[in-house]
């Protein structure tokens, strides 16, 4: 999960350095019109996107298989059954007694997956030989998962979720979620609970796996050393997936008011957490609450609290996180730690809200901004993967392949009266999340 080092900004430091202070003068640059490498693609009859964007440089081919079904749509009682299924999807045997994870590795590549709001990502990296053979055993797999294994996952699951309820940020991100995400699954934790996982049947994994297959919503974007026969194979393998739409994911309840939310843990300082509503990544909103996030000082990309099968969850996450792949976004400030004045910094968080609010944003500041965010957004696509996914995103989105191209150029478009314009609308009613050291007022 991608973040910030020591060296990036802390939200309480960018509000008093960006917000209240001058910036230095810009310097003019311009960008090209396509800051990504050419990309096709095509929509086969059932609905199955394929696109690709290949490299002459890259050796491998790198795979991103979206599923329609992520963690929006985990049934209420059933929280962990996209982890857990997802997990079982790997550790199906796919030639003869060799599960999906270790034909991949044998063959000198990956296979991972990543749980976003409204999917389930896989991705595949191998050598350009082996992917026809490896993509097959992926779509396979994805299809009957080896519910054998189903135990096992439920007790490796059990402790994942475990362990993660007692990290203070996926803590504070959770309550966060639980508020502004209530009447979906993304109001429940990624991993579940010991309590659902425990009760997760084959004949769960069978309903979820039958609610992501279809045509509509599934994508395949293809990275690297890609060839019109391995594009031909992709699409051959997702092309006799049934012609349908999946159902709607569900829609979460308004926040119509402020909330506070306070919960216990063993950690020596406290962690607080203040969320707003934002657009999602398709609004005209979003280059415009980019720039915000900028302002306010990011502490990491949209992955950085992304579920994964082979990253672990942040213990350091100080400055602004954009969740935006959900519907509405989520834009969430992470303030605390040992070495941080709570107090001070949810005073500068106040004052820089207001002044985004207000008309005082000079141009010299914006610019930087602009710059900043920028910088960010080609930072959150510095692996093969990550170029995979922005291919995919952008693969639905109503522009097409074009659109990982166009935000750039919508960022360094946006004007002192968008920011205006976007804080009003979007910066009010926060929850507030607040980790306090278990010993406090216990």
């Amino acid at each position: 999960m991608k973040h910030r080092g020591a060296g990036v900004l802390c939200a309480s430091a960018a509000l008093a350095s960006m917000l209240l202070a001058a910036a230095p003068a810009p310097t003019k640059s311009s960008l090209p019109a396509m800051s990504f490498a050419a990309a096709t693609q095509m929509k086969l009859a059932n609905g199955v996107i394929i696109a690709s964007q290949p490299s002459a440089d890259v050796p491998v081919v790198g795979v991103q298989v979206f599923v329609p079904g992520g963690l929006v749509q985990q049934p209420g009682n059933k929280a962990g059954i996209a982890s857990v299924t997802a997990a079982l999807v790997l550790q199906t045997k796919v030639e003869g007694s060799t599960t999906l994870s270790q034909a991949a590795a044998l063959a000198g590549g990956s296979v991972s997956f990543t749980l976003d709001p409204l999917d389930t990502r896989y991705y595949l990296e191998c050598h350009e030989a082996d992917f026809a053979r490896l993509f097959h055993d992926l779509r396979v797999a994805l299809g009957h998962p080896d519910v054998s294994q189903l135990a096992a996952q439920r007790t490796q699951a059990i402790a994942n979720a475990n362990a993660l309820t007692e990290n203070p940020l996926e803590a504070a991100y959770a309550m966060v979620r639980q508020v502004r995400y209530r009447g979906t699954g993304f109001a429940l934790p990624d991993q579940g609970s010991s309590v659902t996982i425990a009760g997760l049947s084959g004949a769960d994994v069978a309903a979820f796996v039958a609610s992501y297959t279809h045509g509509a919503g599934t994508i395949v974007a293809l990275e690297g050393a890609v060839t019109q026969p391995l594009t031909a194979a992709a699409a051959h393998e997702f092309e006799s997936l049934p012609a349908s739409t999946p159902a709607p994911a569900p829609t979460p309840n308004a926040v119509v008011r402020l909330h506070q939310i306070v919960a216990h843990r063993n950690v020596p300082a406290p962690w607080v957490a203040v969320a707003y509503e934002a657009p999602g990544q398709y609004s005209s909103d979003f280059a415009p609450m980019l720039v915000i996030e900028a302002l306010l000082g990011s502490g990491g990309d949209v992955h950085s609290f992304n579920y994964t099968s082979n990253e672990l969850a942040p213990q350091d996450f100080v400055g602004a996180y954009y969740q935006y792949e959900v519907s509405p976004g989520s834009m969430i400030v992470f303030l605390g730690g040992a070495n941080e004045n709570l107090d001070q910094s949810v005073r500068d968080l106040e004052t820089g809200i207001a002044r985004l609010r207000g008309d005082k944003i000079t141009a010299t500041l914006i610019s930087e901004a602009k710059k900043t965010a920028l910088g960010d957004y080609f930072l959150s696509v510095t692996r093969f993967d990550d170029l995979a996914w922005l291919l995919g995103r952008s693969a639905a989105s109503q522009e097409g392949v074009a659109f990982e191209n166009n935000v750039p150029q919508r960022i360094m478009s946006v004007k002192a009266a968008d920011i205006q314009r976007v804080a009003r609308r979007y910066l009010t009613k926060e929850t507030i999340a607040i980790v306090l050291p278990a010993s406090a007022g216990r």
